[in-house]
């Protein structure tokens, strides 16, 4: 009897949607650039779901598809006004999700990440208001343990609750929950708590050195990160739109 060669499974993956609301080459290239550029460690080799939101032609769809390689985007799908584009779309290795469904949260930095410079001294967040915004309650929801290190390349998501990681995650690592995440190990790849939204995830770790963190959609680069509780215990939480970094004693 044959074995099994493979099986299909459902995941969730974490895909920036590029909405291209107007495309005009020159322009569309110009701030594409900016965009990319303001971040390059989370936006290089990231994977996009181009959403159209009115119809282009096959030429000016490839030329789309083109640049957003050019500046190491990894295009995968196409939803939206498609129209007549669904013959080039396969052709040019994508597919056609216009029926899927999806959930979204807002892809913006925050205030550290702003290119505007913000001279006004930050105020320290009082040990009274850090515990009153202390995580919801995850009772009753599931939790996913990982007891090994989570290589490079590898994702690891944790649905409807928290993840829990007894091990190092490492460089080009990507985890991933909807609830909070809990690394009992060095987290030097990406780690990205309510990714359905949940603003009252947090991120803890008992070394932080990681590329990227976000919690419901607000991120803060490795370059931010290294500016406060580096390769220390910390953990990361949501207040006002903007993600802080504080020490765990």
């Amino acid at each position: 009897m044959t074995d099994t060669c493979f099986r299909m499974k459902g995941t969730t993956l974490t895909s920036i949607v590029l909405e291209v609301i107007d495309f005009e080459p020159d322009i569309f290239e110009s701030q594409l650039a900016e965009k990319v550029n303001s971040a390059p460690q989370f936006f290089t080799r990231s994977s996009l779901i181009l959403h159209l939101v009115k119809s282009l032609n096959a030429t000016e769809f490839e030329l789309l598809v083109a640049l957003c390689r050019r500046f190491k985007l990894q295009p995968m799908a196409v939803r939206g006004e498609v129209g007549e584009l669904r013959s080039i779309i396969n052709d040019l290795g994508l597919a056609d999700v216009s029926q899927s469904k999806f959930t979204e949260s807002s892809l913006k930095p925050t205030k550290s990440q702003s290119a505007e410079p913000d001279n006004t001294a930050p105020e320290k967040a009082a040990p009274e208001k850090v515990k009153a915004s202390a995580p919801a309650a995850t009772a009753n929801k599931p939790v996913k343990v990982i007891s090994r290190p989570v290589r490079s390349g590898q994702q690891v998501y944790a649905e409807g609750g928290d993840l829990v990681i007894t091990a190092a995650v490492s460089e080009g690592a990507e985890v991933l929950a909807d609830g909070n995440i809990h690394v009992y190990g060095t987290l030097r790849g990406r780690a990205l708590a309510g990714v359905k939204g949940n603003i009252h995830a947090r991120v803890f770790c008992q070394s932080l050195d990681a590329e990227l963190i976000s919690i419901a959609g607000q991120f803060i680069m490795h370059e931010t990160v290294k500016a406060s509780c580096w390769k220390q215990p910390a953990q990361i939480y949501l207040e006002e739109d903007t993600l802080h970094i504080e020490p765990i004693a």
